[in-house]
């Protein structure tokens, strides 16, 4: 008994360490993201060129979005279209709009090309919701940012 607990032991910590690493370097891939996001979301360290948030498609393909992604702009498109509606008053869109967006960047887990093409998107919807923190809220302006939410399904699914 002595014997199996004694090969047992060292075999439980290997498999005990291998998950920790693993599920560190998880924690450590997703605090990065969340700290590059939060970079974008709040401009931090952001220098605008000229083309650079341009969308394209996959050989002219749409990008597969995940599911939270797809969730959060449509709750953005809901709130803008509320607002326009006037079910909501323009100066209360502001926040809802902020929180949606960040969850956007908070729940991402796409990758690669498919994940830089969703910073370009949300690039210039940043800029839409910047007017918004600026206290520049009106019916145009959401019009706008509705048109804009309405081009996503151009790049993505």
């Amino acid at each position: 008994m002595i014997k199996k607990l004694f090969y047992l032991l060292p075999v439980a910590l290997v498999l005990l360490l291998a998950c920790n690493s693993s599920t560190d370097n998880e924690t450590n891939r997703k605090a990065h993201e969340a700290n590059e996001m939060n970079k974008e979301a709040t401009g931090s360290n952001h220098q605008h060129v000229e083309g650079q948030n341009t969308v394209e498609l996959d050989s002219g393909k749409k990008w597969k979005a995940n599911p939270e992604t797809i969730t959060g702009i449509n709750n953005m498109l809901a709130l803008v279209q509320d607002g326009i509606a006037g079910k909501a008053a323009l100066s209360t869109l502001y926040k809802p709009l902020e929180l949606e967006f960040k969850t956007i960047f908070y729940k991402c887990t796409m990758t690669g090309q498919s994940h830089n093409q969703l910073h370009n998107y949300l690039l210039s919807l940043k800029e839409h919701l910047e007017k918004f923190k600026e206290g520049n809220v009106s019916t145009q302006s959401l019009k706008e940012m509705q048109q804009y939410l309405l081009t996503f399904k151009n790049y993505f699914e």
